[in-house]
């Protein structure tokens, strides 16, 4: 192998275009023949910059970049660009979505605050319309009337969660429409009974027919006569005006046996008043009275012991105990009126 190549090295000869040939002895290898061809040196590619100053005080110069340099730094840069925009836009939803957060929060803040204010108000409204329950219910107590009994009841219990207190919240404000709405019909019977008792006041026995003292009380008795007495005895002297305890017009004018001259009046709704033991009359039969108007006077005629009243209120021709219609008011008189 190395005789040819020598021959092969003297058939090259001296020209200059051929291929120089090196001999390599390696050791514990072949031999190996290594070719170096004539190449042209790559060119580097840069950029070149050239700075001028504009008044000449200084010497221009240049420098020289390479154009992979360049490349990065360009890539460098709009990398940069990218992530700082990217960044900046980043940054401007996050604040705009914390400003909203807060916002919410605040404005969830304002909301429970305004449920906690409607609570304490309806709690006030619902204790109120309790209250309220409560005189309506004296009120009819003391005109003689039944008690309403409500049907919706009212709960002052907690909410724990804002949707539940609100839930809460429009369940009591409609409960507390329905108790109005009770509340109202409440009152309507109440100025229907008042009405009532207004109209039919001046035609119920209400006042005293005579100034003096009771000698005798209804019910059963054994003196001055033995059995049941159906009315009140007055005392009163011989002559003593007897006034109508109510409006009416006069039933009728005579003598009637044990009880002497008498008077009956008719005050209408069921109720009459008579007056007995009389001395002399001052009205006459189908006669209007009003209550307070003159109508007889005191005198001892009839079964008597001496001069005075005996004064009966009748219901539907019953007689009645005449002393719960003595000094009657609007409000007592609530009490007797349908008796």
């Amino acid at each position: 192998m190395v005789e040819r190549l020598l021959r092969e090295q003297e058939a090259v000869g001296s020209n200059p275009t051929a291929p120089i040939l090196f001999r390599v002895d390696l050791p514990y290898t072949d031999c190996y023949t290594f070719s170096k061809m004539d190449q042209k040196p790559k060119k580097r590619k840069h950029f070149t910059f050239m700075v001028i100053p504009h008044d000449g005080s200084a010497p221009a110069f240049s420098f020289k970049i390479p154009h992979f340099a360049l490349y990065l730094t360009l890539a460098m840069v709009a990398f940069s660009l990218v992530f700082v925009g990217s960044s900046f836009i980043y940054s401007s939803i996050l604040t705009r979505k914390l400003a909203s957060y807060h916002r919410a929060i605040a404005k969830n803040v304002e909301q429970q605050k305004l449920i906690d204010s409607f609570a304490e108000k309806t709690n006030k409204f619902n204790d109120a319309l309790v209250e309220l329950e409560k005189e309506d219910n004296q009120l009819r107590k003391l005109l003689g009337l039944k008690n309403w009994k409500s049907k919706i009841h009212l709960t002052n219990k907690p909410g724990s969660t804002q949707l539940e207190k609100s839930e809460q919240i429009a369940g009591e404000f409609n409960a507390a429409d329905q108790k109005i709405n009770e509340r109202r019909a409440s009152l309507g019977d109440l100025k229907s009974w008042v009405g009532k008792i207004q109209a039919r006041f001046a035609n119920t026995p209400s006042i005293w027919p005579l100034n003096g003292h009771i000698v005798s009380a209804y019910g059963y008795r054994v003196y001055p006569w033995r059995g049941f007495h159906t009315g009140l005895d007055i005392s009163g002297s011989y002559g003593s005006p007897i006034r109508v305890t109510a409006d009416g017009v006069v039933k009728s004018v005579g003598w009637r046996t044990g009880y002497g001259k008498t008077v009956e009046v008719d005050h209408g709704f069921g109720k009459s008043t008579l007056y007995a033991h009389l001395s002399k009359y001052a009205v006459t039969r189908g006669q209007k009275v009003k209550k307070g108007e003159l109508i007889c006077y005191v005198g001892n005629t009839g079964y008597t012991t001496g001069p005075h009243l005996h004064y009966e209120v009748k219901t539907a021709g019953r007689a009645i105990n005449p002393y719960r219609y003595l000094n009657l008011n609007i409000l007592s008189a609530s009490r007797v009126i349908g008796n």
